[in-house]
């Protein structure tokens, strides 16, 4: 499945990375930059993420100040946490609370609801958070095979039929008190997986999303400009409408120039005095191939003079 989010937000990165190039003559190579970069930390931190790939969400921002991610692991749970799967099954305030005190007390002892339980969850603090991690507890904890794991959880995330669901229901409380579980804790464990049957990230999928989050965070920090203008280029995608993302930008202090017929391009441009003009193709009512030939005529013979001209 093809996520158009992501094609848009990696479209964006490249237009940013060009824009940089051409600007200062120096081309970055993102899988190059610091990986722990402390003023892109701070910014995930404190939700100043308005822009950015995954994590400019109201949600996700009232989540980072909570979680106050330091690390590219910390990101990869960030960006899958807060979704139906994760919330159904109750794994976001555990989460979070347990991450809390953990960093408060080095020593604090995840609690698990199973011994079995802590390779599987050991990652996500006995919370499942993950795709994966319903494969690895029903092979963990009720003793299902590699086979029967994946047809529990198709048949929870298909919802095809109740009758089912129920034997698998079954089938896991049965394996996991063979294995040494009393029944309470066989339900409750399910009744995790059963809450996570909304959909949920793969860890591989939130590795490669915590990522680009990085990456386009780091450049929001460091060339702001040039995601700002790459952002708007890239329309419509993402989060927030471009008047959000102007708004956003003012109030950080970036000067944002309207549409200019004898200075703007067809698309937004970051100028030499670091300021963001936005493009001709902003002005509404007026067809792509009329701007672009206006551009062509002014770089052909030079500013317009008059209005006639």
């Amino acid at each position: 499945k093809i996520d158009l989010l992501g094609l848009g937000m990696l479209s964006a990165v490249e237009r940013c990375v060009e824009s940089i190039a051409r600007r200062t003559g120096t081309p970055i190579d993102l899988s190059r930059i610091p990986y722990d970069d402390a003023a892109t930390y701070a910014a995930i931190q404190s939700a100043e993420t308005t822009g950015v790939f995954q994590i400019e969400s109201r949600a996700q921002m009232q989540s980072l100040r909570r979680t106050k991610p330091a690390s590219l692991d910390d990101l990869t749970i960030q960006v899958a946490i807060v979704r139906p799967g994760p919330i159904q099954g109750g794994a976001v305030n555990p989460y979070i609370e347990r991450l809390q005190r953990l960093r408060a007390d080095p020593d604090y002892e995840v609690p698990y609801e199973h011994p079995s339980l802590a390779g599987p969850l050991r990652d996500t603090l006995g919370t499942i958070i993950f795709q994966d991690q319903v494969l690895e507890v029903a092979i963990a904890f009720a003793g299902f095979s590699a086979g029967e794991a994946e047809g529990l959880r198709r048949a929870m995330r298909r919802r095809r039929s109740q009758a089912a669901i129920e034997a698998y229901h079954r089938r896991f409380v049965e394996g996991a008190i063979a294995r040494g579980a009393d029944e309470a804790t066989a339900l409750r464990v399910f009744s995790m997986i059963e809450g996570f049957s909304g959909f949920g990230f793969p860890k591989a999928h939130g590795a490669a999303f915590g990522l680009l989050a990085y990456q386009s965070t780091w450049l929001r920090v460091h060339h702001g400009r040039d995601l700002l203008c790459a952002l708007l280029n890239e329309q419509p995608m993402g989060f927030y409408p471009p008047d959000a993302l102007v708004h956003e930008a003012q109030r950080r202090g970036f000067a944002v120039l309207a549409p200019d017929v004898n200075a703007s391009a067809a698309e937004c441009t970051v100028d030499g005095e670091g300021r963001v003009r936005i493009g001709l193709g902003y002005v509404a009512g007026v067809r792509a191939q009329e701007i672009a030939a206006l551009v062509a005529a002014r770089e052909e013979d030079g500013p317009f003079r008059t209005l006639a001209d």
